[in-house]
């Protein structure tokens, strides 16, 4: 930790945080990693339109020797509109993993950035999906508690039908985007049957799939009489589970069964049209969508016959516990990076 500042991040520092950021998850990732680019940072750190959260580790020439970092997001909550922040990229460069001792630079950078977050005072929730290092070190030194750890709900597209869409008049349309005044009408009236939830109005969709650079997203949208009663996000191509088309978002109206089978026949067609093997989505257990989706035919996986991911969380407001959020928290796949 010698000769090291570690503070929250300034204009300028996106040069080496990439640099560090490649240089670690190509190790990681190994064959076939693409380095994230300047552009795909700028949208999720600086165009974020909750802003930023990240602190730095930073040597005195600029390298960025490590790295903790989370994405804010709006959120309805129990105390009111609030925000979460979802934990993603923290890192340490390779060069600045041995001769420190135990717990690390990635403890000490971690706890800076818990102090910074305290001292914002704006969030309340924190939540990530880390891997199983990450979660022993987090667990120990910086207070993660479980929420729960996940399964998938998977229906093999193969002989997969969805039941009869019923009363007549609903129509799918597939687009890039939302119109927000519509988007925000629905969120309205969706969240009106929940407790806790990212806030996935107009402005969170646009920036989370339309203005993502690169993004491979897809909105389905399930209209009677010309009101949107269902909307999807669906990615084609997301290796969560082998040969999966992945719903990043999944919303029904109650009452409106008949738009979420036809969604889920869209979603259908479109996956068979790029040779995908089965729908995924990421949903509570508790939720009507989850119970909606199993009624059609989806079944439970544990993420763990594939790559088990715990969705832990950390916790400034007390009404919010680790158990509160595994029975009140509405969560989709679109909240995390892993889609």
């Amino acid at each position: 930790m010698e000769n090291l500042v570690i503070r929250p991040y300034e204009p300028g520092d996106e040069k080496e945080i990439l640099a560090t950021f490649n240089l670690v998850f190509r190790e990681v990732c190994g064959e076939g990693y693409v380095d994230r680019t300047l552009e795909e940072w700028r949208w999720e750190f600086q165009e974020n339109p909750r802003g930023m959260r990240v602190i730095l580790a930073v040597a005195p020439q600029g390298k960025v020797a490590a790295q903790y970092a989370a994405v804010p997001m709006a959120a309805k909550s129990p105390i009111g509109e609030t925000t979460f922040v979802h934990a993603v990229d923290s890192m340490v460069h390779p060069d600045f993993r041995k001769g420190l001792k135990k717990p690390g630079l990635f403890v000490e950078v971690g706890r800076a950035w818990f102090d910074y977050i305290r001292e914002l005072g704006k969030d309340s929730v924190g939540f990530g999906y880390p891997v199983r290092p990450a979660w022993r070190i987090g667990n120990r030194y910086l207070g993660y508690s479980l929420v729960r750890i996940v399964d998938y709900l998977v229906a093999e597209i193969e002989g997969f039908r969805p039941g009869p869409t019923g009363r007549a008049g609903v129509e799918v349309e597939s687009a890039r985007s939302l119109d927000k005044g519509e988007a925000d009408r629905f969120w309205e009236e969706w969240s009106r049957e929940v407790e806790c939830a990212v806030k996935r109005d107009g402005t969170y969709l646009d920036w989370r799939y339309t203005r993502k650079p690169g993004g491979a997203y897809g909105f389905l949208l399930a209209r009677r009489g010309g009101v949107l009663k269902g909307l999807a996000v669906l990615h084609l191509w997301n290796e969560l589970v082998p040969g999966g088309a992945a719903f990043a978002e999944w919303m029904v109206l109650p009452g409106e069964e008949g738009a979420g089978r036809a969604l889920l026949w869209a979603a259908r067609e479109a996956a068979l049209e790029e040779g995908r093997e089965r729908l995924v989505a990421v949903l509570p257990p508790w939720s009507a969508e989850a119970a909606f989706l199993g009624k059609e035919g989806f079944q439970w996986i544990p993420s763990k016959q594939y790559l088990e991911r715990r969705l832990g969380s950390y916790l400034w407001k007390e009404v919010m516990t680790s158990q509160w959020l595994a029975d009140h928290w509405f969560y989709t796949l679109g909240d995390s990076d892993l889609v």
